[in-house]
C-alpha cells in the first residue's frame, strides 16, 4: 500500500494589526457611525481607538452641571472620568432654559432679566429682549393706546433653527401677562401666543416644523411658526389637540407626574415620556412612554414599546438616539428637574438639588432606578441640563 499523505493546512492567518491605521482614517470611519452601540464598540478596539472617538465626540448629549461657583460638564459617553468637554462660553450664575443642536443654550444671565441664546461651542451670544408686547382688549382700544411693553420671565425654551438662519424662531414657555411667546431675529420684543395659550405646561419641544407643549392633563399645543413679507414678520399657527389616554395607569397615592416631549429617534412620530415621583420613597419610581397617533379625526396617546433606543429626558432638552439593537430594551437618562407646585415653581428655587437623576430600564426584569450619574451639591442658580453639543 502507498503511504497515506497528510493534507497540508495553511498556516493560520495573523491577525490584523489595527494600531496603524491612521488617525484622520479612524476619524472619518468613527463620524461615519450613526449608532451609539457602534461608536462604543468602535471605542473599544484599543487605546489609539478610543482616543480617536473622545476627540470626536459623538452626538451624544453631555450632562451639564451650572452654578454660581463654576459650571460641570461631563461626558456621557467615554465614561465620566474622562476629561470634561471644553466650554467656551460658559456663564457662571446664568439659569438654562433649553438645549439645542449645534452648542446652543437659551439662558437668563440675571435673576430676573437678562436673556440670551448663547453657544457653549463658540461663546457667541445672542441677546433676548426681557419684555413682550401684549395687546389691550383684544385690539379694540384706539390705534398707538393698545398695545403696552411688559416683563416676561423664560422658564423654558425651544429653538427652530440655529441663529443666524432666517427659520430661527424660540419659542418659550413664560410668566408674566402671557404663559408662551415666540421671537426670532430683528425683534425687539417677544410676540405672545394666540389666543388660548397653554396655562402650566410642562415641556416644550420642536419637532417636524412646528412648536409642541404638554400640560398636566395631556393636551398638546401645537404652533407652527411661518415668516412672511419682506420684514419677515413672524405669525403663529395654532392647533389643541385634546388627546384621548388609552392605556395610562393612573399615579399612585402621594406620586408626582412630569411629562417630557420629545421626537423619536427615527424622527417620524412626537412621544411623550411620563415621569412618576414619590418623593416619600426617595423620588423617581418608573416611567411610561408614549407616542401621538392621529388616526380618523382621533388623536390619542398610544402606549410605545421602547426598544433599540436610549432617552434623554429634561425640560426643553430631551432627545432620543437609536441604539442599533431593535429588539434590546430601552433605557432612559433623566435629571433631577420637577419640583413641588405648578411648573413655573422651577423660577422660585432658592437652590437646585442634583440628586434625583440616573438612569431607568424599559425591561420587565429590571426596572429599578440606577444611580448613574455624578452626584453633585445643590445648585445655585439652575437645574442641571443636557447639552445638545
Amino acid at each position: 500500500m502507498f503511504p497515506r499523505s497528510e493534507r497540508q493546512m495553511p498556516p493560520p492567518a495573523a491577525a490584523a494589526d489595527w494600531s496603524g491605521v491612521h488617525e484622520d482614517i479612524l476619524s472619518r470611519i468613527f463620524l461615519s457611525l450613526a449608532c451609539i452601540g457602534d461608536r462604543v464598540r468602535f471605542s473599544a478596539v484599543n487605546q489609539q481607538w478610543r482616543g480617536v472617538a473622545l476627540q470626536n465626540p459623538p452626538p451624544l448629549p453631555w450632562l451639564l452641571m451650572p452654578s454660581t461657583a463654576g459650571t460641570s460638564c461631563h461626558r456621557i459617553f467615554g465614561g465620566f472620568a474622562d476629561p470634561q468637554p471644553p466650554l467656551a462660553g460658559a456663564v457662571r450664575g446664568a439659569r438654562f432654559c433649553g438645549s439645542s443642536p449645534g452648542g446652543w443654550s437659551v439662558v437668563v444671565l440675571h435673576q430676573w432679566h437678562g436673556h440670551a441664546l448663547l453657544n457653549l461651542r463658540s461663546g457667541e451670544r445672542v441677546p433676548l429682549p426681557d419684555h413682550v408686547r401684549v395687546t389691550l382688549n383684544g385690539g379694540r382700544a384706539p390705534p398707538n393706546f393698545n398695545v403696552i411693553r411688559c416683563p416676561i420671565m423664560v422658564r423654558a425654551a425651544a429653538v427652530s433653527a440655529p441663529p443666524p438662519s432666517a427659520a430661527c424662531v424660540v419659542a418659550a414657555l413664560t410668566t408674566g401677562q402671557t404663559t408662551m411667546a415666540f421671537w426670532r431675529p430683528g425683534m425687539d420684543c417677544w410676540s405672545p401666543a394666540p389666543l388660548g395659550a397653554p396655562c402650566d405646561s410642562q415641556d416644550l419641544t420642536y419637532h417636524d416644523g412646528c412648536f409642541w407643549a404638554v400640560n398636566p392633563w395631556e393636551q398638546l399645543f401645537c404652533y407652527k411658526p411661518e415668516i412672511a413679507g419682506a420684514d419677515g414678520a413672524l405669525t403663529v399657527q395654532h392647533l389643541v389637540y385634546q388627546c384621548c389616554a388609552d392605556q395610562m395607569t393612573p399615579p399612585a397615592p402621594g406620586e408626582i407626574v412630569s411629562r417630557y416631549l420629545l421626537p423619536a429617534a427615527s424622527g417620524e412620530d412626537l412621544l411623550m415620556v411620563k415621569r412618576f415621583i414619590d418623593p416619600a420613597r426617595g423620588g423617581t419610581r418608573r416611567f411610561e412612554v408614549f407616542r401621538l397617533e392621529k388616526q380618523l379625526g382621533r388623536t390619542s396617546w398610544r402606549l410605545y414599546k421602547m426598544e433599540g433606543q436610549v432617552l434623554f429626558v429634561g425640560q426643553s432638552c430631551s432627545k432620543a438616539f437609536d441604539t442599533g439593537r431593535s429588539g434590546n430594551p430601552g433605557y432612559i437618562y433623566f435629571l433631577d428637574d420637577v419640583y413641588g407646585g405648578r411648573p413655573m415653581s422651577v423660577l422660585q428655587q432658592n437652590e437646585y438639588p442634583c440628586t434625583d437623576m440616573g438612569g431607568w430600564s424599559c425591561s420587565p426584569d429590571d426596572e429599578e432606578i440606577k444611580r448613574c450619574l455624578p452626584w453633585a451639591h445643590p445648585s445655585d442658580s439652575s437645574p442641571s441640563i443636557w447639552y445638545l453639543h
